[in-house]
């Protein structure tokens, strides 16, 4: 059976404020490294998946252009990122980490490594799996949605 619309509205209350909370624990976790959690996220893209172009980050993360280019610029303006040539395509280029941008990414795993481990231990294991598959179906869900327009 599925679940009632208003759980479900619950549940993406909580997402939303979870997600909220998130972004602000990274941002004052990384200020001093000066990596927003927007930054964070491009950052974590780069080293998890290699250079890509500004609007395939874009696709992947499901916002504008526009918003992935901002922050690829604050990044490469502080050294983290640089563009590249990308043979595929004259006018958009790949963005990858430099040097200094994976040390700044290893020193923000670390951080959040020790973070999500005294967040872990505060936490029910009980439960986390059938949250897992719960979000999972939500974005799957989600998908189809998108692509038959409903």
């Amino acid at each position: 059976m599925p679940p009632a619309p208003r759980d479900l509205e619950a549940l993406i209350r909580l997402i939303r404020l979870a997600f909220n909370r998130l972004r602000a624990r990274a941002d004052a976790l990384h200020a001093d490294l000066g990596v927003s959690a927007g930054m964070r996220a491009v950052l974590e893209s780069l080293a998890e998946s290699g250079a890509q172009t500004v609007p395939d980050m874009a696709r992947t993360k499901s916002v504008s252009r526009q918003h992935i280019q901002v922050i690829a610029d604050a990044l490469i303006a502080a050294g983290l990122v640089a563009p590249a040539i990308n043979p595929r395509h004259k006018r958009s280029v790949l963005i990858d980490l430099t040097p200094a941008g994976r040390r700044v990414f290893a020193e923000v795993r670390k951080r959040e490594g020790a973070e999500l481990r005294c967040l872990a231990s505060r936490l029910p294991d009980s439960g986390l799996a059938a949250a897992l598959k719960m979000l999972d179906a939500l974005a799957g869900a989600l998908d189809t949605a998108a692509e038959t327009g409903e």
